[in-house]
């Protein structure tokens, strides 16, 4: 159960990182959207990985 837990939480950090260079490239509101998802993505990945030492 572990392992799948680790393979999500590395899918998911690889599509933030994804979204925030490809929301880089494209200019307007489209891209800034995708950058901020991908920063929310980043962040909640962040949170689960240190929830356990709080």
């Amino acid at each position: 159960m572990k392992k799948y837990y680790y393979l999500l939480a590395t899918l998911a950090f690889v599509l933030s990182l994804y979204l925030i260079t490809k929301g880089h490239t494209i200019s307007g509101g489209l891209g800034l959207r995708m950058m901020f998802i991908g920063l929310a993505g980043l962040l909640l990945n962040l949170y689960f990985y240190n929830r356990k030492h709080i």
